[in-house]
């Protein structure tokens, strides 16, 4: 548990780093530079509160109620970008001050103030907006999670909070705050330096600009597009490297991620042209690893209480046998997942006539994750022409006992588990797995 809570903390740090953050950076900027420092205060409180609620402490009855988080998120967005639409525009400002005066003057009596404007009066734009503000960026950050916070509201989902994933989810917000604090800080001193009334007139524009555009590209779904841009120029392995600090051998074990049983003899690969198949085509990576170390992780088990199937009729293992495959646990909002997807669809392309399958399982992270429509118009988007198994109760999940977005199970052609890989990075050695397992005979 210390370990988990560690990493989380380190992880909520870096997540700044990641193309996922992009979007919340001048929300964050332009809400707290206005305001000062009990707006400031108010926006993390509201941030971490709203994230842990949704991600974990709700997790399991949302899920249950089938209830929908993708509208609050879009709401949010658009109040966020309102918020930016009154720092750029001082008429409207001042609109939005007098129409929203009662909400101030009843978050002042809710924290103690008095009435009146005194130093401690909770104006809009201090504690109490703060936490309005807050609560929308917590709901807009919620798909920027790594491998921990991912397996902990896997867990959430699936067996309600406890105190374990309440204290991990902390951890995470904790050290989520303290870059965006940074950012929040460097905003209002900035802000203060500039004297002059017009140059912070032209600073709060700015920020209030910035804000409504991340809005913008948040309602209509375009800062995935950006991400995904980003993420393609930074240098090569720049996500895997963020998320090399969820994914260390002391974080699987916690979590329960299963990993190869090195107790177990390896089964030696037989020629390259397996028995009554046809040859390997040439490998997709310039250059392979030498042979990976598979092990008898014992059988693969079925997709069980999948709530649809697209690209396929429902499928077995049984149906599968004799084929070489690879389970892939994923989720179409989890940025990890949508970075390795190109490499298994090379896969699936490169190998399928040789006897290879992927089925993708599609246990929902986030609740509008959920709704099935969104699930195949994402499939329909990545162009994903293999088997897809709708799993949002996460019974395969657990049928698996996985924890991460993504994960990767091989599964020879006899129907069992002989290697696993979580999260991003070291596509050669799936590769060559994916390799060994076809040139197996059956």
């Amino acid at each position: 548990m210390p370990i988990v809570t560690t990493f989380a903390f380190l992880a909520g740090v870096l997540t700044i780093l990641s193309p996922c953050a992009l979007p919340v950076i001048p929300l964050v900027l332009g809400a707290s530079a206005t305001g000062g420092w009990r707006r400031a205060a108010g926006i993390f409180a509201g941030f971490g509160g709203t994230f842990i609620a949704t991600t974990v402490l709700f997790a399991s009855v949302l899920a249950a109620a089938g209830l929908n988080t993708n509208g609050l998120r879009t709401v949010s967005a658009v109040l966020l970008g309102l918020v930016g639409v009154t720092l750029v525009s001082e008429r409207v400002g001042g609109w939005a001050a007098r129409f929203l005066a009662p909400v101030a003057e009843l978050g002042t009596r809710l924290v103690g103030g008095g009435p009146g404007r005194g130093p401690g009066h909770a104006t809009v734009g201090g504690t109490v907006g703060g936490l309005v503000l807050g609560a929308g960026i917590g709901l807009v950050w919620a798909p920027c999670v790594g491998p921990i916070m991912a397996g902990v509201i896997a867990a959430a989902v699936t067996g309600g909070p406890s105190i374990q994933t309440v204290v991990v989810a902390t951890a995470y917000v904790a050290g989520a705050i303290v870059p965006l604090s940074l950012i929040a800080i460097g905003g209002i001193r900035a802000r203060d330096a500039l004297g002059r009334a017009a140059r912070r007139t032209t600073l709060r524009r700015s920020f209030g600009g910035a804000m409504v555009l991340s809005a913008l590209l948040i309602v209509g779904g375009l800062d995935l597009t950006i991400e995904n841009g980003v993420a393609s120029v930074l240098p090569a392995g720049w996500s895997s490297a963020l998320g090399a600090i969820d994914q260390g051998p002391d974080i699987q074990q916690e979590i329960s991620v299963p990993q190869t049983d090195p107790s177990r003899a390896p089964r030696a690969p037989s020629s390259t042209v397996a028995p009554g198949m046809v040859a390997l085509p040439a490998p997709i990576a310039t250059s392979l690893p030498g042979e990976v170390g598979l092990s008898d992780l014992g059988p693969a088990p079925d997709p069980v209480a999948i709530q649809a199937w697209i690209n396929s009729q429902p499928l077995t293992m049984r149906d599968l046998r004799g084929k070489v495959v690879l389970v892939e646990f994923w989720t179409f909002d989890c940025i990890n997942c949508q970075h390795v997807q190109p490499f298994v669809k090379a896969w699936y392309d490169r190998y399928a006539a040789a006897g290879f399958v992927v089925v993708g399982v599609h246990s929902p992270e986030l609740s509008f994750e959920r709704d099935l429509a969104n699930v195949r118009e994402a499939v329909s988007q990545a162009d994903i022409r293999y088997p897809v198994a709708v799993d949002p109760s996460f019974a395969t999940w657990n049928a698996y006992r996985n924890a991460y977005w993504p994960a990767f199970y091989f599964i020879d052609r006899t129907g069992h588990i002989r290697y696993v890989h979580a999260g991003e990075g070291d596509y050669d050695g799936s590769e060559q797995v994916i390799r060994e397992l076809l040139a197996e005979g059956t």
